[in-house]
């Protein structure tokens, strides 16, 4: 692979960091998969062009967001205009990837980038089979245990609980498959537990969907966990100055069950390249 061709993916990429709408995860995971494509096979040459067609139908999208922000009015039609042609785009741009499939980190990248076009297609389904997919050819970085942690949630989510209009909360239609695939997203979530900072956000997530599921116990340990490294963090941030990645310490670590699943925002996930792997069981979860 020459610099010229490693300068234009990284070029690409700090362009599409200099907008507000594309979230920190989504930065950090597009780095990701450029990195799986850094080699000189003639797979991971083809690939290199996918990403940088990637790049540029998502670019045109929040380059169209950008503008409407600017403008002193922007109406439902220019959004959902902007949306539309970049799922279009997206879509040619999965049926070429859906026909090349190859081996090594090239796979890794040709699924991890087909899961980011399904993700923004908002077709859960096919994001945690492309992503579960991505994890069995290699994928061991703590970014696609948390994104596959995600979309697990979302898919069980949207498969087992309904939106109760009466109520305004969401109800379990049904509580045992939905808490089966619940703790699916957890296992997802555990391999990310590494000893480091970002575990508090990992703790948090667990607890979120332990709660949902049911597991308020094990739900309330996780919260504690979170909440004792959020205070050591603040005490080191407060000691040693600002952390890595602009870590947020005065977050409100709560879980609001009645708000429905929904894209990763920035809020959520902007602390999200954390990770590695660690044996985590219920002894783990129960523990204060």
């Amino acid at each position: 692979m020459s610099w010229a061709d490693y300068e234009e993916m990284n070029d690409r990429l700090d362009a599409l960091g200099d907008y507000e709408t594309v979230t920190p995860f989504a930065y950090a995971y597009y780095g990701l998969i450029a990195e799986y494509l850094w080699g000189e096979e003639r797979a991971a040459e083809g690939l290199r062009l996918r990403l940088l067609e990637f790049f540029e139908v998502v670019g045109r999208y929040h380059r169209a967001l950008a503008v409407f922000t600017s403008q002193d009015q922007v109406t439902l039609g220019n959004v959902r205009s902007a949306a539309e042609k970049r799922d279009i785009g997206l879509r040619v741009l999965l049926e070429q990837l859906n026909v090349e499939m190859t081996s090594g980190n090239a796979e890794v990248a040709r699924l991890l980038l087909s899961a980011e076009c399904y993700y923004q297609l908002a077709l859960a389904d096919r994001v945690v089979e492309r992503l579960e997919a991505a994890v069995d050819a290699g994928a061991d970085d703590p970014l696609v245990h948390f994104a596959l942690g995600y979309n697990r949630y979302e898919l069980a989510t949207q498969a087992f609980t309904y939106y109760d209009a009466e109520s305004g909360e969401r109800r379990v239609d049904d509580h045992d498959r939905y808490r089966l695939a619940c703790l699916s997203a957890v296992s997802s979530f555990q391999q990310g537990l590494s000893g480091n900072d970002f575990d508090a956000h990992l703790h948090w997530w667990i607890g979120n969907v332990l709660e949902s599921a049911g597991f308020a116990e094990a739900a309330e340990a996780s919260f504690r966990k979170a909440k004792r490294m959020m205070r050591a963090i603040e005490q080191q941030a407060a000691e040693h100055g600002s952390l890595e990645l602009d870590l947020e310490t005065n977050r409100n670590y709560e879980y609001d069950s009645t708000i429905a699943s929904g894209p990763i925002t920035e809020e959520e996930v902007r602390q999200v390249r954390m990770l590695l792997r660690r044996s985590y069981n219920q002894t783990d979860l129960l523990d204060d």
